[in-house]
């Protein structure tokens, strides 16, 4: 191999080195300094079950779940207590090996795409977000990345590979269900990168899929068949505001005033619609050269309709992290994009490549910083749970209810009992709720998330005799917010 070659590789996996490394510094930021939030707790409590077995059934308990994290979790739960830093190191390695497996299956999709697939994956807030919590999305991710570099060493490999492949989509299948929306694309790349050899090659992965689904059946029957909601519960669910959070949740310009990720003002979404845009434009004009990507940008498109549907069916709402696992096919046609630009300033200046690297790191920054400074997605459970057992107040509101869950948890660990809540029909706040819940001068706490701590919430709260206790600085993000009962 020439000399020049061998240079241009290892300088390659040196800068795939220094991507992984800035994504797990990403990831490490803060890692244990916000207490579990509502869904992780309902998973750390699955570790106190007895066996794996019992976790199992635990993991079937919860709406569309499948069981492989939870038993991770449970096993994580004996090896290393409920401590958040210990356990979110669990999901933070899933998503710091996926920025790896990108980079290597992205070179052997097309030489000079991997490192800037790694890059956008590193700098993504969606994904440094859930490498952060105690949940199956970085594992399913991960899984899917790993899927695909199976598939593709499959150039060079034995018929035995068809077995690690459809032992990989099975683990993933009972990671997440939606990581089979990434199967299409792995099936279309075989496709375009082994002209060659493509037939044989679909049909061991036809055969891959067939085990693991073989594999998945009784689980995926068993939750169709408890699942009892009628068909398209939520037909009028595909609107302007899904469609929305469906291009926030992709990092994408965030006009809503709920969230301070992503927003109007910042650099990153501006780039990742640029991407989009240009990978179509892309695709299109190139059209001979590129199936690859024509097929990816179709794939992406009706996976996630399938989501947002399958959301509609079950009367589900649509959330960003359920299409986590199509970060895969973003961050490589993402990368295409990039090595393209890089390829046309490299002429112009031996370093311009670097330079457009450090200029993606840069943009990201105002964004990644939004994330760890907004609270909206922290938990502060413990604080409150702190405070009500130093207040001891004779009556507990919550709003949300479910919150009960989060502050009941964090009183237990800390050696207290836990309170009866009780929560306002409809969550609604109004006087007379407010007016009956401290009737006979019961000492009482509220405990509000900051979207129901609205100001015309808090002047009812004044009126009737209620004063903010914490925060002392008021309502920062999705913090609670917190009122005790005055006389």
């Amino acid at each position: 191999m020439p000399k020049a070659t061998l240079k241009i590789r290892a300088s390659a996996h040196v800068g795939a080195l220094l991507i992984v490394l800035v994504g797990f510094a990403a990831r490490i930021v803060n890692l244990g300094g916000f207490d579990f939030w509502f869904d992780e707790v309902g998973q750390v409590l699955v570790g106190r079950a007895s066996s794996p077995i019992e976790a199992i059934r635990v993991a079937a308990d919860h709406l569309g779940a499948t069981p492989l994290d939870y038993v991770v979790t449970w096993l994580g739960v004996q090896l290393l207590g409920e401590n958040e830093f210990a356990l979110r190191w669990i999901p933070l390695c899933w998503s710091t090996l996926t920025l790896a497996l990108l980079y290597s299956a992205g070179e052997r999709l097309e030489r000079g795409i991997g490192n800037w697939s790694a890059l956008l994956a590193a700098i993504s807030p969606l994904a440094v977000r859930y490498a952060q919590e105690v949940r199956f999305y970085s594992l399913a991710l991960m899984l899917c990345a790993l899927t695909l570099w199976l598939s593709l060493r499959w150039r060079r490999r034995g018929a035995g590979w068809t077995v690690g492949v459809a032992l990989v989509m099975t683990l993933s299948l009972y990671t997440h269900a939606y990581t089979a929306l990434t199967w299409p694309f792995i099936a279309w790349a075989i496709v375009c990168t082994a002209p060659g050899r493509s037939k044989q090659l679909i049909l061991k992965f036809g055969l891959a899929v067939a085990l693991a689904i073989t594999i998945f059946a009784p689980w995926l029957l068993g939750e169709l068949l408890t699942e009892q909601v009628p068909p398209f519960a939520d037909a009028a669910g595909f609107n302007f505001e899904t469609a929305r959070r469906i291009l926030a949740g992709w990092e994408m310009p965030n006009l809503s005033p709920v969230s301070a990720r992503n927003t109007a003002s910042q650099p990153l979404p501006y780039l990742i619609i640029a991407l989009h845009v240009a990978a179509l434009l892309l695709a299109v004009y190139q059209a001979r050269s590129s199936p690859l990507w024509i097929g990816a940008l179709g794939i992406y498109a009706l996976a996630t309709l399938t989501v947002v549907l399958n959301d509609m069916r079950t009367g589900y709402f649509f959330a960003p992290r359920q299409i986590l696992n199509l970060l895969l096919l973003r961050a490589l046609f993402g990368g295409w994009v990039l090595r393209q630009a890089a390829a046309t300033f490299q002429r112009r200046h031996e370093w311009s490549a670097a330079l457009l690297a450090a200029s993606i790191f840069v943009i990201a920054i105002p964004s990644l910083a939004s994330y760890y400074a907004n609270w909206r997605y922290k938990s502060n459970a413990s604080e409150i749970a702190e405070l009500v057992a130093r207040v001891n107040p004779t009556a507990h509101w919550i709003v949300p209810g479910y919150d009960q869950l989060t502050v009941n948890y964090y009183l237990e660990r800390a050696g207290h009992t836990p309170v009866s809540w009780r929560t306002f029909a409809g969550e609604k706040i109004d006087p007379e709720t407010i007016r009956l819940s401290v009737s006979g001068g019961a000492a009482t706490i509220v405990v509000l998330q900051a979207t129901y701590a609205t100001p015309q919430a808090l002047d009812i709260l004044k009126t009737t005799g209620f004063e903010v206790i914490w925060p002392a600085d008021g309502v920062t993000g999705n913090e609670h917010f917190v009122a005790p009962g005055r006389r």
